[in-house]
């Protein structure tokens, strides 16, 4: 499920259907041009959007991401591991750590919720004031929430132990949201998980890394920035996707590709390209191609 490599787009054949998180926002340009030369059709899980704007994929995924950095952020934080050497939750005179969470999607949400369950003090930082106020209902008010502007981002980075990156722009590359100077700021051995790394990663220090060798040191602050990140959680992921991408296949198998796509169903709003035209106009214009929308 994960983007095509160079070596890989080679052994596509002509023709084929693929489905996957192929995020070409942020993708070479030797795989597209590869791609597009054997007039493939690419459907991203990451942008198939239902009538209500929902990401149903990356929704249901997000749910697993947000819950794997409370375990994640506790490894990091560990003295052995080069971190603070701070628990999460906290115990009898020794207060909790201090993470602050940059979004107020469904990723964040379920980050925000797990994080509050270990017992963290938790802070939550987004744009949208209507998602800031959800957030502190469904917490019962245990979230501290405030307006991501560049003073309080900078602000709340500061006395952060762990900083969860879980910004999404569909389709597009993530906007950077904290600045080196601001990880300059961080305490030493704090935390960041940089959940936005699919496309590009919200923090001007995060590059990919592997599950292999997940994090790196910069700044004194250590970076976990796994792409794909649920594949260390295998069985779970496959589970949830399996149940996700099924009806779709099955609808398709009936009534064909073409048939499937005209219904202008939330499958057609997550078609990158269709037979070797670029069908996203973001994308084209990122690479300097043509643009054939979908339905003209």
């Amino acid at each position: 499920i994960a983007p095509l490599d160079e070596e890989e787009s080679h052994l596509v054949k002509e023709g084929q259907v693929l489905f996957g998180f192929h995020h070409l926002a942020v993708a070479k340009r030797k795989v597209i041009e590869e791609l597009l030369r054997k007039k493939v059709t690419i459907i991203g899980y990451e942008i198939v959007q239902n009538d209500e704007g929902e990401l149903p994929f990356i929704e249901s995924l997000s749910e697993i991401a947000g819950q794997m950095c409370v375990a994640i952020a506790g490894h990091y934080l560990q003295t052995t591991q080069g971190g603070r050497g701070i628990i999460l939750g906290g115990v009898v005179t020794c207060p909790p750590a201090t993470v602050v969470v940059i979004g107020s999607g469904v990723l964040a949400k379920s980050a925000i919720k797990a994080f509050l369950g270990a017992g963290a003090q938790t802070i939550a930082l987004g744009r949208h004031m209507d998602r800031m106020r959800a957030l502190e209902e469904i917490t019962g008010g245990q979230v501290i929430t405030m307006i991501a502007t560049r003073y309080n981002l900078a602000r709340m980075v500061k006395i952060a132990d762990v900083v969860i990156g879980a910004v999404l722009r569909p389709g597009e590359k993530a906007p950077i949201m904290i600045s080196k100077d601001m990880v300059r700021s961080m305490n030493k051995g704090s935390v960041i998980i940089d959940l936005a790394i699919d496309q590009g990663g919200c923090i001007e220090t995060s590059r990919p890394t592997t599950l292999d060798h997940p994090v790196f040191v910069e700044e004194g602050v250590i970076h976990y920035c796994v792409p794909n990140i649920t594949s260390a959680v295998s069985r779970s992921s496959t589970k949830v996707l399996s149940n996700m991408v099924t009806p779709w296949l099955l609808e398709m198998g009936e009534k064909g590709l073409e048939e499937t796509l005209q219904a202008r169903s939330p499958l057609a709003r997550g078609v990158y390209v269709y037979q070797g035209n670029i069908a996203k106009e973001n994308i084209a214009e990122r690479f300097g191609l043509p643009y054939i929308p979908l339905f003209e």
